[in-house]
C-alpha cells in the first residue's frame, strides 16, 4: 500500500470555486463539505477514502472514484 496517500493531482470546480486535490485528505474532505450531492458514485468515493485508511485500497482507486463522481455530478475536472 502507498502509505503517502497522494495521487496525481485532479482539479474540481463547484459553484466557481476551483480546487486541485492531492491527497486522499482532500479528496474526502471535497466530498463530505463541498459535494452539491450525495450520489452513488460520490458515497462509492467516500468508501473508498475510508478504505485507503485502512490500507485495503489504494490512493489511485479514490481519484479515479472521485472523477467518476465528479462526472455524475456535473462537476468539472481537469486532469
Amino acid at each position: 500500500m502507498n502509505s503517502r496517500r497522494t495521487f496525481k493531482p485532479v482539479k474540481i470546480t463547484i459553484a466557481g470555486k476551483t480546487k486541485t486535490l492531492r491527497t486522499v485528505l482532500q479528496a474526502g474532505n471535497a466530498l463530505l463539505d463541498d459535494w452539491p450531492a450525495q450520489t452513488p458514485a460520490a458515497k462509492k468515493a467516500e468508501r473508498l477514502v475510508l478504505d485507503v485508511m485502512n490500507e485495503v485500497a489504494e490512493p489511485e482507486d479514490v481519484r479515479r472514484a472521485l472523477i467518476a463522481a465528479a462526472k455524475e455530478s456535473g462537476i468539472e475536472t481537469s486532469e
